[in-house]
């Protein structure tokens, strides 16, 4: 039986008592400190009404060289928490402090912790990245930010090369549902040139809604201690979305008297599976190596200029998003 009071505590599992077209996943991304080795690794589960599609999953993505593996479980291997957020998929166990990682098909192993993690906020009418949409029942997909960023320490050992992620950035967000919108841009960034601590999320996707849908969005950007959030939830709005003849993109979000403007660019892409009503059918691909400037202004004033690297870029099906 669902229980509302999980919508406060995102990062735990949401989908206790689901029985068929169901999807979690929960996607941690590392960057070493020189920004030499860049890491996403998505524990899930998928579940659908055949049960041999039914199975536990980890995907891991290097995305300096961006190749991707896909290693699947039996469900039966796949433990939770009732109390908060930790998961184990076999002998790989992760949280919101960190994660274990024993994969023997793919040679992976991994022991992380995460340190001066900076949460999106949880407010009573506002528990998490959706705002007051995390009460809306039946959405096709919801969205948590978990850590826009922390610190790493610990190693990561793949192909018998060991990697050091002591001084790295991690960031932590999550998706559950049946599956992911029609068409979506999805930005994120935490190793700014020189602002730091500083981490840009933004995601802007094609929503279905009683039988109609609309482009929807939400923004968070950590800067120097301040967390700005631009959402539709919020009365901010998406005042420009372009598209340059490189594949980049172009955003400006404003709200509250702030201006947000983005631009991203990326070159090397892999491919991972997502979730298409539950199973892990559908195909997008990802970016581990985009280049994000972001410009920041109060009262028509910059504040802050940057340029983040080792960013996250997806951008699937655009032409369905509207301003």
């Amino acid at each position: 039986m669902y229980r509302l009071w999980k919508l406060w505590k995102p990062g735990m599992f949401q989908g206790q008592g689901r029985k068929d077209n169901y999807f979690e996943g929960w996607y941690y991304k590392l960057v070493d400190k020189k920004l030499d080795n860049v890491f996403a690794v998505i524990p899930g589960i998928s579940i659908k009404d055949n049960d041999r599609d039914t199975h536990a999953f980890i995907q891991v993505l290097d995305g300096k060289n961006a190749v991707s593996s896909y290693y699947d479980f039996s469900c039966r291997h796949f433990t939770y928490s009732k109390k908060g957020f930790d998961i184990s998929i076999g002998k790989n166990h992760f949280s919101g402090k960190g994660m274990y990682l024993d994969i023997e098909r793919g040679g992976i192993r991994a022991d992380i912790r995460f340190e001066n993690t900076a949460g999106w906020p949880v407010r009573i009418f506002s528990p998490g990245a959706m705002g007051w949409y995390s009460f809306v029942p039946y959405m096709e997909c919801y969205h948590g930010v978990l850590s826009m960023d922390h610190d790493l320490k610990g190693f990561m050992e793949i192909d018998k090369k060991e990697i050091d992620f002591g001084g790295g950035k991690g960031y932590i967000e999550k998706d559950w549902g049946t599956s992911f919108p029609e068409g979506w841009i999805w930005l994120q960034t935490n190793n700014f040139t020189s602002c730091q601590p500083c981490s840009l999320m933004l995601s802007i996707a094609r929503i279905p809604w009683r039988g109609k849908s609309f482009t929807g969005f939400i923004g968070g950007f950590l800067y120097r201690g301040d967390f700005h959030i631009f959402a539709t939830y919020n009365g901010s709005r998406l005042e420009g979305l372009s598209y340059g003849t490189d594949g980049g993109v172009s955003v400006e979000l404003t709200g509250k008297g702030r201006k947000l403007k983005i631009y991203a660019t990326r070159k090397k892409s892999a491919r991972l599976a997502s979730p298409v009503m539950g199973a892990m059918d559908g195909r997008i691909d990802e970016s581990m190596d985009a280049e994000i400037r972001v410009s920041l202004s109060r009262s028509g004033r910059v504040v802050m200029e940057d340029c983040g690297r080792c960013g996250g870029f997806e951008m699937v099906r655009p032409q369905v998003l509207d301003v």
